[in-house]
């Protein structure tokens, strides 16, 4: 059988399986039940009929700050997806605090890592969501489907195994959406711009080395995304049910 990694939609341009990648554990990850994506508060008509009715999403775990929700739209309710909204960061756009003259001399590596520390127990919450096969097909999204949603899906690769260079491809995989999901942002979000200002210059794009750094940080500091996902909170057995379930 055929499976599609990027889901063609009118309103995503990022929306991808996570199916299909080799695990050291043995097997494969298991097509068509968890999904990471751009936001999905665009969704048109059609493309709500593909995810409730061709791939049977259930379940959607927005990652998004309270302020992008408040001001672009949240997951359409009539659609019957049970929504759960898990901030891994407090604000993207309004900020009260100073910028950080630090931020453009920061890595990718060290701005991912600042992330998963800072937010580091509400990962683990939106990864006990995510590895809850009761749920699924469940996608998991923030408004670009890079970075917020990009280290979420390696957490999710790593723990089930996944080797860490399709880890790196998968978040990679993002490149060529990108132009059109910062053109889509920037019309939705204009602030984004002010907020993008304050970092490398290159802090949209999705570059390997990104994610190859986070995960050697998270290597040196953890001792891998397993020792990670458990220090912030996630539980033993989630971890084992999600390899019982994912993986085929």
């Amino acid at each position: 059988m055929n499976h599609l990694r990027r889901i063609p939609l009118d309103g995503c341009v990022n929306f991808r399986d996570l199916g299909g990648y080799a695990s050291s554990l043995g097997g494969t990850t298991k097509w068509g039940v968890l999904f990471r994506a751009d936001s999905l508060h665009r969704l048109s008509p059609a493309d709500a009929e593909v995810l409730t009715g061709r791939l049977g999403v259930r379940t959607a775990v927005d990652l998004r700050a309270h302020d992008e929700r408040d001001m672009v739209g949240v997951l359409n309710p009539a659609l019957g997806i049970s929504e759960h909204h898990v901030g891994t960061i407090d604000r993207s756009v309004h900020s009260n605090d100073p910028p950080d003259p630090d931020l453009k001399d920061r890595s990718f590596g060290q701005i991912y890592e600042n992330m998963i520390h800072v937010g580091g127990e509400r990962f683990a919450a939106a990864i006990e969501l995510v590895a809850d096969p009761d749920q699924w097909p469940t996608a998991f999204f923030c408004m670009a489907g890079k970075d917020r949603t990009g280290c979420l899906a390696a957490m999710i690769l790593g723990l089930a195994g996944v080797e860490r260079q399709d880890i790196v491809g998968d978040y990679a995989a993002t490149a060529p959406a990108v132009p059109e999901i910062r053109e889509r942002s920037l019309a939705e979000l204009p602030e984004l711009a002010r907020v993008w200002e304050q970092f490398r210059p290159d802090i949209v794009n999705a570059p390997t080395s990104a994610m190859t750094e986070l995960l050697e940080i998270v290597e040196d500091r953890w001792g891998g995304l397993e020792g990670y996902a458990l220090d912030y909170g996630v539980k033993p057995q989630t971890i084992e049910r999600l390899r019982d379930s994912f993986l085929v």
